[in-house]
């Protein structure tokens, strides 16, 4: 959750004003502040980038036309002018409390000379990540002493397609807490034309590792959250004073796993040289219940020993049990939660679920309704 101050919870569930601003950017150079109607942004923790926005501008305001045209430079043009949206609220007495929400890659304008509106979409910096592929590779791959930062030093560099020049592009990153850095301990190989972002992903499988771009616009590697924390952050309630609109559960098979076999494989040979198994073996998506078994194979060069591969065994398995119950939630908007949260939502009829926030939807304005939100975890004895 995003740090707030000590009167945010009193407010947002009380009557009070959003407020919201968006600026627009080409590479370092501020270009103004954006006039906006209406809009939203969309959080996913299962897209690789995770977060999406959508503004809806008027087409003439402020002296000026909102319309980019065929103008390379106009503040909305998608030529890599990128959007900073920060959304908060205003306490009683009209003291303004704003979070920020992202830097966001223009993608695509559209311009409604009829109804008077430029709706533009955007996208968060991953973007740049999964469109810049592996051109003019010196090496081939990475060598067995590699660390873990250097491969990601080289594959941040998205600005050139060829990674070993120094280029003010690169998508800077950053490790949180718990991250420790250490040789990747096996060949990996890179050759021209990958997409960037699947030897990153094989990374953070093998180390573990959460990879996604945080509200400074930073690549960000952190441990994993694989199960709801023992403390919610936040209680969304439906009594009178709350901030609980509606809540529906929903089960189902789909992605859902309860055994995980993951194997280190010998590069040159695709030999097994490390083995790493977890299953669940009680409740009620035990292997030996009802539920069946349910079995996903993970094979990975970089898994050297056996503890690594039992390790990443157990994350993936996890990850997998995560999504076997789910609550899909309309509150009002509090632009303070984030991805992987940990929330309580409670009824009196419903009683108390406790589960991880997976996705978001936000509204930038008032007019924009109430905020969805889906809180999953692996079964219903929370």
């Amino acid at each position: 959750m995003r740090p707030v101050s000590d009167r945010w919870a009193a407010t947002i569930a009380s009557s009070h004003a959003i407020e919201t601003s968006v600026f627009a950017s080409l590479g370092d150079e501020l270009l103004t502040m954006v006039p906006i109607i209406g809009g939203t942004i969309t959080y996913d923790v299962t897209a690789r980038g995770r977060r999406r926005c959508q503004i809806a501008v008027p087409l003439r305001a402020e002296g000026r036309t909102w319309d980019p045209g065929s103008d390379p430079a106009h503040p909305l043009a998608a030529y890599g002018q990128r959007l900073h949206i920060s959304t908060g609220v205003k306490h009683p007495g009209g003291a303004t409390e704003s979070l920020d929400q992202g830097r966001f890659l223009i993608t695509s304008t559209r311009t409604d000379e009829v109804e008077g509106v430029v709706t533009v979409t955007g996208s968060d910096l991953m973007q740049l990540m999964q469109e810049c592929r592996v051109v003019g590779n010196p090496w081939g791959g990475f060598g067995i002493n590699t660390t873990y930062q250097e491969v990601i030093d080289h594959l941040s560099y998205v600005g050139l397609k060829n990674w070993w020049v120094e280029d003010p592009q690169i998508l800077f990153y950053s490790f949180a807490p718990g991250m420790v850095d250490r040789n990747i301990g096996a060949p990996m190989d890179i050759p021209e034309r990958t997409d960037r972002m699947e030897p990153l992903e094989t990374l953070c499988a093998a180390w573990p590792a959460d990879m996604s771009v945080n509200d400074s616009g930073y690549l960000e590697f952190r441990p994993p959250v694989t199960k709801p924390a023992a403390q919610a952050v936040a209680r969304i309630a439906g009594e009178a004073t709350g901030t609980l609109i509606t809540r529906g559960r929903t089960q189902a098979r789909q992605r859902v796993y309860n055994d995980v076999i993951a194997r280190g494989t010998d590069p040159a040979t695709g030999e097994q040289r490390a083995l790493g198994i977890a299953n669940k073996a009680t409740g009620p998506l035990s292997i030996f219940g009802p539920y069946g078994w349910i079995t996903r194979w993970y094979d990975s060069p970089l898994l050297t020993t056996n503890a690594q591969a039992q390790k990443t065994a157990q994350t993936l398995l996890a990850r997998g049990l995560l999504y076997a119950l789910t609550e899909e939630v309309t509150a009002v908007p509090n632009p303070a939660l984030e991805l992987n949260d940990t929330v309580d939502v409670v009824t009196a009829t419903g009683g108390t679920f406790r589960g991880l926030i997976s996705s978001i939807t936000l509204p930038l304005s008032a007019s924009g309704g109430p905020m969805t939100l889906t809180v999953t975890t692996e079964t219903g004895d929370t």
